[in-house]
């Protein structure tokens, strides 16, 4: 008579391969928190590329003014980039929302820890894909670390439409 043997694990052995697993996750979260801090200015940079690449790219197949800017009052504001940030094709009133216009997309709001600045109040594209008038400068996201410390990335915009991600020193105390 043959006897079956039992090839599973014990409740004790569970038991053990879990707190082993809690120590090892508890030890391992606090520092995973500072990895995906850090790198948040540049996903959130990353994805206003995305929006600007598209506001431009869309100026130019449709043969019309683009803007991207945070609305106040249904016109762009200079100061809110840290808000939720409106893509419209722009024909009526410059840098204005109104029944003219058409609503592309809207991004949510940064993390309200972050910073995020930009010395005009909004950016539009014309149908050749350059900005309308003086729309080049600089977005720069600021995080401030736990130690304290400002660490930051900034997202440079040319008149011509080209963006290039890149280290800032603008973030320091």
């Amino acid at each position: 008579m043959n006897k079956i043997k039992n090839t599973g694990f014990s409740l004790f052995e569970l038991l053990i391969v879990l707190a082993i697993s809690a120590i090892v996750a508890s030890l391992a979260i606090p520092s995973m928190s500072e990895v995906i801090s850090i790198n948040r200015p540049k996903h959130a940079l990353m994805y206003l590329d995305r929006l600007i690449s598209y506001a431009r790219l869309k100026a130019v197949y449709s043969g019309e003014r683009v803007t991207l800017c945070p609305l106040v009052s249904n016109c762009c504001a200079k100061n809110y980039w840290h808000t939720e940030l409106t893509l419209f094709i722009d024909r009526g009133q410059l840098k204005c929302l109104n029944t003219q216009d058409t609503i592309l997309t809207v991004s949510t709001s940064i993390n309200p820890t972050d910073d995020i600045s930009y010395q005009r109040a909004g950016v539009t594209f014309k149908h050749t894909g350059s900005t309308w008038g003086l729309a080049n400068g600089t977005f720069v996201y600021c995080i401030t670390k736990r130690d304290g410390s400002k660490y930051g990335k900034a997202l440079s915009l040319s008149t011509a439409g080209r963006t290039r991600l890149q280290d800032t020193s603008r973030c320091k105390l």
